[in-house]
């Protein structure tokens, strides 16, 4: 018989498997693209946004096949909280939170109504075929909307282009695929295992671990962008890759598990933080004062300032809080 040791060793493997190939996949999938022509702005809002939510998009989607609803559903939710209520509010707490009038505008503005959305359609627990389709479509209106969008603006972020041939970039991606759907195999079948060893409802696990898990790569690259002094990256990676889970993540997960489901009561007050987190995030960027401010890039092309929402450290403080009282109500109430 499988020890518990032993089935969160599996998820350790997977945990790192799956980081370690979604940061590949974006290095030789931006390195294709670029080989075969594609504007680097638009490797950046599809390869790369892509890349940090590929773990969730897998795990998710695999859990879904498997008939694990509460992983694949809770991982979306639990990774959503996670995203602002730890990950952006601590990378508030290391370096200005800054965010740009279009992320203002368009990307939270878009945040906020995709996650109603999905809550209202999640609240019955099941997430059917049909509500996989909507998802889906909306995504990739949202897609071409922000590529369309997109076009003539000059590229916002590092897209990593390696010194290697378009053959071995595109075996690599292949690669890179196969490595991803293998992590989250183990990292499903460990969690299930975890959740039956120590008798807690698998929704428990996905909103937990698998979700914190999942976020990883986005705690990476909001660790890097504020190195980096990069600090409007941070609200625009959580943002952006909490649109991803929400449209592509259930979108795909509910075309593949048809029909899968979940204690509704269980799921209520997670999808409930779910939108509290973002309405509270909405609310500390639109209260925050707006200022003009020219980045290194605006400097040297001689473009004009941009409008900037700069957000104080003590409102990322009232997002970190209202994350831990969540995390201490999951934990007390875990059965």
């Amino acid at each position: 018989m499988i020890s518990i040791l032993q089935f969160i060793l599996v998820v350790a493997v997977g945990f790192i498997v799956l980081c370690w190939s979604a940061n590949r996949l974006v290095e030789v999938a931006s390195t294709l693209a670029f080989r075969l022509g594609m504007p680097l702005l638009t490797i950046g809002v599809t390869v790369v946004a892509f890349g940090t939510s590929a773990p969730e998009l897998m795990v998710s989607s695999v859990a879904a096949f498997n008939g694990s609803g509460g992983i694949a559903i809770g991982n979306v939710v639990g990774s959503n909280i996670v995203n602002i209520g730890l990950i952006l509010a601590l990378g508030g707490l290391v370096a200005p939170l800054v965010v740009k009038a279009r992320i203002v505008y368009r990307e939270l503005s878009i945040l906020l109504m995709t996650t109603i959305g999905a809550a209202l359609m999640l609240m019955d627990g099941t997430l059917s075929l049909w509500d996989g389709v909507i998802f889906s479509v909306a995504f990739v209106a949202y897609s071409f909307y922000l590529l369309k969008s997109s076009t003539g603006q000059e590229a916002e972020q590092d897209i990593p282009v390696l010194p290697i041939s378009t053959f071995r970039a595109s075996a690599e991606s292949l690669a890179m695929l196969v490595m991803l759907v293998l992590g989250s195999q183990l990292l499903v079948w460990g969690a299930k295992g975890i959740a039956l060893a120590i008798g807690v409802n698998e929704l428990i696990i996905g909103l937990t671990l698998v979700a914190f898990g999942t976020s990883l790569p986005e705690l990476a690259t909001v660790v890097v962008s504020a190195r980096k002094g990069l600090h409007d990256m941070a609200a625009a990676t959580v943002i952006g890759s909490n649109i991803f889970n929400i449209l592509a993540v259930l979108g795909l997960s509910g075309a593949i598990g048809l029909d899968i489901s979940v204690d509704a009561a269980a799921l209520r007050i997670d999808i409930l933080t779910m939108v509290i987190m973002t309405v509270l995030l909405a609310i500390v960027v639109y209260s925050s004062k707006a200022s003009f401010d020219t980045d290194d890039t605006e400097k040297k092309t001689g473009h004009i300032p941009v409008s900037v929402w700069k957000v104080s450290g003590y409102k990322c403080l009232l997002l970190l809080f209202t994350f831990l009282v969540y995390e201490v109500w999951l934990v007390v109430n875990a059965s």
